[in-house]
């Protein structure tokens, strides 16, 4: 008698992988709740959520109405209830029979729900007859393998409506109830993430939220492109420039810069969207950046419109990820779309800088201190001191007060012989002064030494600063948190600051942490690019206070570390999704450990991947110390090395 056939069978637990963990924010949930109503063909899509309040009382719902064309019992089961249904294969063709664009392609975008809730209850009117059933996220998960999940009846009876009370004659409503998240949502920055993720027609479909339209997005910044500057060859309409790839598809695109740094970290980066849909959550490009680049992308927006990204009907043609937020970046056919963007970006980079230097310059050329400070020089030594103004007004991130300062610290040593040889070297150089300036101060050096004597002083003021902190008891939120942020350094010069406060769930990571609500790991860093996707490494970062409020030392437990365990495990299981993913670490800082915990600890010293890593606050302030107090001494040798030398050059030349 022959074995019976082997069989693949699917889970319940299906549903927690590409719904939960896909889809593991209110706003990704929301969006494709969007989605659907566009694919429906609907004129207006009415969103209702609770801003500002916790969602933990057990009563707090999310209802998304729409008035599009609805379905019958038989589509809800043949199309809604079918999992993985390729709607766009399966109808051959892509449009909607309105005519646009579909938005859904894989047939798990129904599965959203659950990364915010756990109960889904849906009524829908398509031929007068309403169709209403219910999912239950927790009965789905539970369910034997290959079965089927029976819907549940409804318990919402109520007709179909939309907010004002007109009873639609056709279209659907979803209302999420038993909502996981606990944190209270920001009614601004909910509207402004919505608006990043869509750019539909709005003649076609309007978009409310709790009963205000959402419009279009748009962030004021300093700068914008193509408004500003337009690239060679490069055609602008309607605000937007428009050219193709070398392949010859089209892209439109503006980019945009801040004027202070932004705060926002969801708003940072270049969006990319196709069909009105964001299909790239905002990024770099993968763009490797120098120190202007790392700099400037701190004050970055913009977007990137290119329908053909999401055109196609199998996966064979598909450039967009499973969540439909993200890209496929390793697929070779959009290796031409980001080279582009890589230069594209560059391009903006160095014109902001441009734009920025004029700016500033125009600010020094009026300011009564500056005119002060140059009063005293005559008319061809203050055009000398402006031409340097302006090379210093292209160090990134420098401002007038910087450029006021820098100009400051070089006439205050004019009276130094390095100094004044660079400024006969200057006199002989080309009027093209900026290409040659930096070759004459890295030459002597002086200006340079006396810039980083000064840096160092400060540092090393910042560490006693730490060790006051430390002393007194200072709270991990503000003091020691904005500090380190301030001064990130102290931990490690190497790293660069990804974010402070970050979201777990902004990872792609459904979390749910077993000791408290917290979710916001301190910061994280990287080693390498700058950019999460890109880095060589990855560091997670979580302090404790020194001491406790009556003098005592605050020691750190099991719950701090399993916390923290829990952050790293999250960001390497996002790393890891990458190709070639970053090394990853963890960074636990605290002034003392309890007994079950430096027990713990040396379990957890001994992981390799991630590798954990403990510091007490003394050691952090030791090695600060140590590797700073060893850089004035060297910049001191070198003020003093290069005085002598010039000394001595002029005694040869005489």
């Amino acid at each position: 008698m022959s074995d019976p056939p082997l069989m693949l069978r699917f889970l319940g637990a299906l549903v927690e992988q590409l719904g939960a963990q896909m889809y593991p924010s209110a706003t990704s949930t929301i969006a494709e709740l969007i989605s659907n109503a566009w694919d429906a063909d609907a004129d207006n899509v009415w969103v209702t959520i609770p801003f500002g309040r916790s969602w933990d009382t057990g009563n707090a719902t999310i209802s998304v109405i729409d008035d599009g064309v609805g379905m019958t019992r038989v589509q809800a089961q043949e199309r809604y209830l079918i999992v993985g249904r390729k709607r766009r294969k399966e109808l051959g063709n892509d449009k909607t029979e309105g005519g646009r664009l579909l938005h859904g392609r894989k047939g798990i975008g129904k599965l959203a729900a659950f990364g915010t809730a756990r109960i889904l209850e849906l009524c829908t009117v398509s031929d007068g007859t309403a169709v209403r059933f219910r999912l239950d996220y927790d009965g789905i998960r539970d369910q034997p393998p290959g079965s089927d999940y029976q819907v549940e009846e409804a318990h919402d009876e109520r007709p179909l409506q939309d907010p004002a009370g007109t009873e639609l004659e056709h279209g659907t409503r979803i209302v999420l109830s038993e909502l996981k998240l606990k944190r209270a949502i920001n009614a601004d920055q909910f509207r402004r993430s919505m608006s990043r993720r869509f750019a539909l027609d709005t003649t076609k479909m309007a978009i409310h939220i709790n009963g205000e339209r959402l419009e279009k997005f748009d962030y004021p910044v300093q700068f914008r492109f193509p408004e500003h500057a337009v690239p060679d060859g490069v055609t602008v309409e309607d605000e937007w420039a428009i050219e193709k790839l070398p392949d010859d598809r089209p892209v439109r695109w503006w980019i945009g810069f801040t004027e202070k740094p932004l705060p926002d970290q969801d708003m940072l980066g270049i969006s990319v969207l196709a069909r009105g849909k964001m299909v790239q959550r905002p990024f770099f490009f993968q763009r490797s950046q120098g120190v202007h680049g790392q700099l400037g992308q701190e004050y970055l927006v913009g977007e990137v419109h290119a329908d053909w990204l999401d055109e196609g009907r199998d996966i064979d043609t598909d450039r967009v990820q499973a969540n439909r937020d993200q890209l496929q970046l390793e697929d070779d056919d959009l290796t031409g779309f980001l080279d582009w963007g890589k230069r594209r970006l560059a391009w903006a980079l160095n014109k902001r800088l441009e734009l920025t230097q004029t700016h500033i310059m125009e600010q020094f050329e009026l300011d009564d201190e500056i005119q002060e400070l140059l009063s005293e020089f005559t008319r061809s030594e203050k055009a000398r001191y402006t031409r340097l103004a302006k090379y210093i007004a292209s160090f990134e991130g420098m401002d007038k007060d910087g450029v006021l300062q820098s100009l400051k610290e070089v006439i205050y040593a004019r009276d130094d012989v390095a100094v004044r040889q660079m400024w006969e070297n200057i006199d002989q150089e080309a009027p093209d002064i900026q290409s040659k300036i930096w070759e004459i101060i890295t030459q002597f050096s002086l200006i340079d030494a006396r810039r980083s004597y000064t840096l160092i002083e400060a540092r090393i003021e910042a560490i006693r600063q730490l060790k006051r902190f430390i002393k007194e008891g200072a709270t991990e939120v503000p003091t020691i948190h904005d500090h380190i942020r301030k001064n990130t350094w102290l931990l490690d010069p190497r790293w660069h600051l990804l974010g402070r406060e970050v979201d777990v769930r902004q990872l792609g990571i459904h979390y749910e942490p077993e000791y408290d609500s917290g979710i916001r790991m301190d910061y994280l860093f990287a080693l390498g690019s700058g950019d999460f996707n890109s880095s060589d490494e990855l560091i997670v970062v979580e302090i404790k206070r020194a001491t406790k409020a009556d003098g005592t030392t605050y020691q750190a437990d099991v719950s701090d570390l399993t916390k923290f365990q829990g952050y790293v495990a999250a960001v390497h299981a996002k790393a890891r999704l990458n190709t070639d993913p970053a090394t990853v670490k963890g960074l636990l800082v605290a002034q003392g450990f309890t007994e079950t915990m430096l027990a713990q600890r040396v379990i957890a010293e001994q992981s390799v991947s991630p590798k954990l890593i403990f510091r007490t606050w003394d050691r952090v302030i030791d090695d600060a110390e140590r590797l700073h107090k060893d850089w004035l001494e060297t910049e001191q040798w070198r003020m003093n090395d290069s005085t002598h030398t010039s000394e001595s050059d002029s005694g040869e030349q005489a």
